[in-house]
């Protein structure tokens, strides 16, 4: 619209002026509205283009079976923290049950029966090592009060010391029968 226009159809030139003002005021608003639009428009267009980008990505994968195969090994992951906290369980338990070889003492228990309680005791160990040790005594340090130091003498230890003879003290001491060196 022009101002001219407006003089034409009989409206005077000042209230034209201040018409053509308010109508151009309100023009450039729509027009950045319009704008505005146009850009939240591309963007959105944009977005739409990037997102189909990913999910061509994803096409043809079976989404379902990702999900289970991820539950599948939360679950193997689960598990084997479960087997390793069993089996460190065992080893302490072994070593505080005096076991001469931990690993030999493993292998002669049935670990599947072997449960990890709460408290963090294992259950059903005590009966399988008081079996191993009536069965297989020598897995495992006897408890003697005695802690002191023993000494291979080469002699039965427990027999009375009549039954020894002078030669074969003299021979554990590495004399020669006559009381020389050897």
């Amino acid at each position: 619209m022009e101002l001219k226009q407006l003089t034409d159809l009989g409206i005077p030139e000042e209230q034209a002026k201040q018409a053509l003002g308010l109508h151009t005021a309100e023009m450039e608003a729509e027009q950045g509205k319009v704008a505005d639009l146009t850009a939240q428009l591309e963007t959105a267009q944009k977005s739409i283009g990037d997102l189909t980008e990913q999910v061509k990505k994803f096409d043809g994968e079976d989404i379902e079976g990702l999900k289970q195969a991820a539950k599948d090994w939360e679950t193997k992951y689960n598990a084997d923290v479960a087997a390793l906290k069993v089996d460190k369980a065992l080893e302490l338990a072994l070593v505080g049950a005096k076991a001469r070889d931990v690993e030999i003492v493993k292998s002669q228990l049935d670990c599947e029966t072997l449960k990890l309680g709460d408290d963090g005791k294992l259950t059903g160990l005590t009966e399988q090592l008081d079996k191993l040790r009536a069965d297989k005594a020598f897995l495992f340090d006897e408890d003697t009060a005695d802690s002191g130091a023993r000494i291979d003498t080469g002699f039965r230890h427990g027999t009375a010391a009549e039954d020894i003879t002078d030669a074969q003290v003299r021979a554990v001491m590495g004399l020669t029968a006559e009381g020389g060196n050897k």
